[in-house]
């Protein structure tokens, strides 16, 4: 202590050493101050700034692409990345570059923050890409503002980018987008009644009645059963109704050799939201049954257990399509695996003439001549269409139909048109005529 005392007086008496000191002090208080005044930044940041964190993990971070892109709120930036489309499709070939951006959008000062991480990899093992984050930030905004830009992304895509239906192939174990298939109206398959808009009535009904099967604890479930010989319109009505309705196409290929029992029921469980699942010639599962050659692996029961076991898929419509229904087992299109049973069968002379004048709009009185000249014979929509088509630069010779009544096709009894009612849309079962 004395010691103390007798360095301390001569310590403080050197300028050197008070210079040090009072350096020192400052720096203390210089720390202080930078902590008080992060926490007071910290605070007003977290009062007036409003954020959200997107990544490409989810369709949200799409929509909010095309969503900058439709309103060029990134115009002005200097700093953008080539891509190669997979980070937004619809988008074009470039994309903010990694680091901040900064926007007004309507008076507000606005923030993106994008990260890419090459070595976090996201997607399916056959279509993999790198990890993508954006931070959006908003000052004196809220979070239901940047959701709108996301709903509005959403519209967007839907008018703009989407010609028709996705098409979706189940690959192996995986569903792969193959493209889009052109939008079509349900108006353009031909029948002789309305039982096209009873059918389409009763799926946009199914749709929208997820809170009625949850109130009454039924599995939300619907099928439908299209039938009719070759050429009348059963996969041109999977794609109308998907069309209608906004739908993705889930194809599913049952007489594949290598699908298993297990492979379907998880297609039928991961089958893309918003789509309907459709399995074409559904009785080829049954060739095994019949004694004849095995093309499948997917037995009766495995198909069955698909449809409507315990894990059975929820909310997307069944369509099944037959040109053998009566080689059909009647478990599988009982109510409740199959609840709407529409034949599309042969046309009259009458629903002709009006794709007659599709190809021939404003010629009448071609259309009446070529009405008079079916007469009481049926055909196949695909055959009239093929008619037309050949004889397309000549209405008068089409109208004719000369080898088209040469070709007369065989014209089998309709039966009753099988409906099961959805509850609360009635479709009354009346014979087809």
């Amino acid at each position: 202590m004395e010691v103390l005392h007798d360095v301390l007086p001569n310590a403080l008496a050197s300028d050197f050493f008070a210079g040090g000191l009072a350096l020192g002090a400052f720096g203390i208080v210089a720390a202080f101050l930078r902590i008080v005044l992060l926490a007071i930044y910290r605070a007003v940041i977290h009062r007036v700034w409003v954020s959200l964190t997107l990544d490409n993990r989810s369709a949200a971070y799409r929509h909010f692409c095309i969503w900058m892109e439709h309103n060029d709120v990134l115009s002005r930036s200097r700093h953008v990345r080539l891509t190669d489309g997979r980070w937004a499709d619809g988008t074009k070939g470039y994309a903010p570059a990694p680091g901040w951006h900064w926007f007004l959008w309507r008076g507000k000062l606005c923030r993106l923050e994008r990260e890419i991480n090459e070595k976090s990899k996201v997607g399916s093992p056959h279509s993999q890409r790198p990890m993508e984050v954006m931070h959006v930030t908003v000052l004196f905004g809220r979070v239901h503002t940047i959701v709108d830009w996301i709903v509005q992304g959403r519209q967007i895509a839907r008018t703009k980018d989407r010609i028709g239906p996705r098409l979706y192939i189940l690959k192996d174990d995986y569903w792969d987008h193959v493209g889009n298939v052109p939008r079509r109206s349900v108006d353009t398959v031909l029948v002789d009644d309305d039982r096209i808009g009873n059918l389409l009535n009763d799926m946009r009904w199914f749709y929208g009645a997820s809170d009625w099967y949850a109130e009454r604890g039924v599995p939300w479930r619907r099928g439908y059963l299209l039938h009719g010989p070759p050429g009348t319109g059963k996969s041109s009505l999977v794609r109308a109704l998907a069309s209608d309705l906004s739908l993705d196409i889930a194809a599913l290929d049952v007489g594949r050799a290598t699908l298993t029992d297990d492979d379907l029921r998880e297609a039928m469980m991961c089958a893309p939201k918003s789509s309907l699942i459709a399995i074409e010639d559904v009785d080829a599962v049954f060739t095994q049954r019949e004694g004849g050659e095995k093309r499948t692996s997917v037995s009766f029961s495995g198909l069955l257990n698909a449809i409507d076991g315990v894990a059975a898929q929820e909310g997307r419509a069944l369509v099944m399509t037959t040109n053998h229904k009566e080689k059909l087992d009647p478990a599988l299109i009982r109510p409740g695996r199959a609840d709407v049973h529409a034949e599309l069968g042969l046309v009259n002379a009458s629903t002709a003439r009006r794709l007659f004048m599709r190809f021939f709009p404003g010629e009448e009185e071609l259309g009446s001549q070529f009405e008079r000249q079916l007469g009481n014979q049926k055909f196949s929509p695909a055959r009239i269409q093929g008619w037309l088509l050949a004889n397309s630069p000549d209405p008068h010779a089409a109208a004719r139909a000369w080898e088209l009544m040469q070709s007369q096709e065989t014209l089998a009894v309709e039966p009753v048109e099988q409906i099961y009612p959805a509850p609360g849309n009635v479709i009354s079962a009346k014979p087809v005529r």
